[in-house]
C-alpha cells in the first residue's frame, strides 16, 4: 500500500465535512492540492473566519461557494478590528447564514461600547437555526424576538449591549447572558420570555425581568456591578421564575444585586423541587431572616453551600421583613450536607450557624472549609459554637 493516497479515496462529502472544521482560509488553500480538490471548499458546510481582514474574504467566500450546498455553520471573529467593518456587513452575514445555518456565531473585541457593531434590523428569522452566539455587539430593537427561529435551543450573549424590550423564544432550552449591559430606553426592564428554558446562566448587572420558566432545572444568577435599575412594582424580578429549578446558585456582589434578591423575598415562591442551593454574603447581612426565609421555602433541599469572599465588596442594611422559621416548623430531614467555604471563620460564618441551628439543622451535617493561603487549607466539621454580640 506504499505510496497510495488513502485520504483522496474518501468520497467528496466526507472530505467536505473534514474541511468544515478548518478555518475557511485554510480550506480554500486546499484547492491547490489537485484538480479534484479545486472546488471541494465551495461545498463545505461551514464558514469559519478568525482574525482581522474578514470582510472581503467573507463576502467573496459567500459569493463563490456552491449555493446548492447549504451552509450549516457560520462563525466569524473580527477581534479588535471591529472599527474596520460596517454594521450592514455583520447584519448581511448573519441574515445570509440564517437562511440555512444551524449555528451562527459572531464575536469582536472592543475597548469601549461606542466601538460595538450594531444589529438593528427587525427580528431574526431562521428556520433551521439551533445555536446563536454573539459577543461584544450592540443589539437594538426587536432583533432578539426569536419567535421566528422555531428550532433555536441555545442562545449565548457575552459582553453585549442590549437595548431591547424583550428576549423571547418559545423553543429555547439553554440561555447564557454573561457580562451584558441592559440599556433599555423604555421605563421597564428587559423581559426574558423563554417558557421552555431548562438551563440559565445570568451574570452581570440586574436589569432584566424573568418570566415564567416551568421547565427550568438549573440556574446560576450572579448579580455583579450595576446601579439603579428598573423597579417591577409588586412582583418578583427573578425568584418567581426560578421556582421550578432543582439546582440553583444565587450570588450578589453589588448593593443593587443584594437589594433585588432581598426585595424578591417579599414574594418568595416555594422551591418545591430544589435540591442544591449555593449562596454568598447577600443573605446574611445585618438581618439573618433572608436565609431563614429561603430555607423555609425549600422543603426538599439536600445540599446547601455558602461561598464567602475574603472581603465583601459591599454592605447594605436590610429593609423589610420576611417570614422566618422555627425548629418546630421545619426539621429539614432531607438536608444531607451544608458546606461553608471561606477564608476565615468570622461573623458571617457564625451568623449562618445561628440560623441553621435555629432552623433545626444538626451541626454534624455542617462542614467548614477554606484556605488561609495556597499552601494552608482547613476543613472541619462543626460540633458546637458560641457567639457573643458585641
Amino acid at each position: 500500500m506504499s505510496g497510495v493516497d488513502l485520504f483522496s479515496m474518501l468520497p467528496d462529502h466526507v472530505l467536505q465535512h473534514v474541511l468544515s472544521f478548518l478555518p475557511s482560509r485554510n480550506a480554500v488553500l486546499s484547492s491547490v492540492l489537485s484538480r479534484r480538490w479545486r472546488h471541494l471548499w465551495r461545498s463545505s458546510p461551514a464558514l469559519r473566519v478568525p482574525g482581522p481582514d474578514a470582510s472581503t474574504f467573507v463576502n467573496r467566500f459567500l459569493l463563490l461557494r456552491d449555493g446548492a450546498s447549504p451552509l450549516r455553520t457560520l462563525e466569524i471573529d473580527v477581534g479588535h478590528c471591529s472599527d474596520e467593518y460596517a454594521d450592514d456587513d455583520v447584519d448581511v452575514w448573519i441574515r445570509h447564514g440564517a437562511l440555512t445555518c444551524q449555528t451562527l456565531a459572531f464575536a469582536a473585541s472592543v475597548n469601549h461600547p461606542s466601538e460595538m457593531l450594531r444589529l438593528t434590523r427587525g427580528p431574526l428569522a431562521a428556520r433551521h437555526l439551533t445555536t446563536l452566539r454573539l459577543c461584544s455587539v450592540r443589539i437594538d430593537g426587536d432583533f432578539l424576538d426569536l419567535s421566528r427561529c422555531p428550532a433555536l435551543v441555545h442562545l449565548s450573549l457575552s459582553k453585549c449591549l442590549l437595548d431591547c424590550k424583550t428576549i423571547a423564544s418559545s423553543s429555547l432550552r439553554r440561555l447564557s447572558l454573561a457580562d451584558c449591559s441592559f440599556v433599555s430606553s423604555t421605563k421597564t426592564s428587559t423581559r426574558i420570555a423563554t417558557p421552555s428554558l431548562r438551563w440559565l446562566h445570568l451574570e452581570g448587572p440586574p436589569r432584566c425581568l424573568l418570566e415564567s420558566m416551568p421547565s427550568l432545572t438549573a440556574a446560576t444568577v450572579l448579580l455583579l456591578w450595576g446601579k439603579g435599575g428598573k423597579d417591577c412594582g409588586s412582583r418578583s424580578m427573578l425568584l418567581d421564575a426560578l421556582s421550578e429549578a432543582t439546582s440553583l446558585e444565587l450570588m450578589a456582589s453589588s448593593c443593587r444585586g443584594q437589594a433585588i434578591l432581598q426585595r424578591d423575598l417579599k414574594w418568595c415562591p416555594t422551591f418545591s423541587k430544589l435540591k442544591t442551593l449555593v449562596l454568598n454574603e447577600w443573605c446574611i447581612y445585618e438581618d439573618k431572616s433572608e436565609l431563614a426565609c429561603l430555607l423555609s421555602h425549600s422543603p426538599v433541599l439536600e445540599k446547601l453551600t455558602f461561598e464567602f469572599s475574603k472581603k465583601p465588596s459591599y454592605e447594605l442594611k436590610t429593609k423589610g421583613s420576611y417570614d422566618t422559621v422555627t425548629s418546630e416548623q421545619k426539621t429539614f430531614e432531607r438536608l444531607e450536607t451544608v458546606e461553608i467555604k471561606c477564608q476565615e471563620v468570622g461573623r458571617r460564618v457564625f451568623k449562618v450557624l445561628r440560623v441553621l441551628s435555629a432552623c433545626g439543622v444538626p451541626l454534624a451535617k455542617i462542614s467548614i472549609q477554606g484556605s488561609y493561603s495556597q499552601s494552608e487549607r482547613f476543613n472541619f466539621s462543626c460540633t458546637s459554637f458560641s457567639f457573643i454580640e458585641s
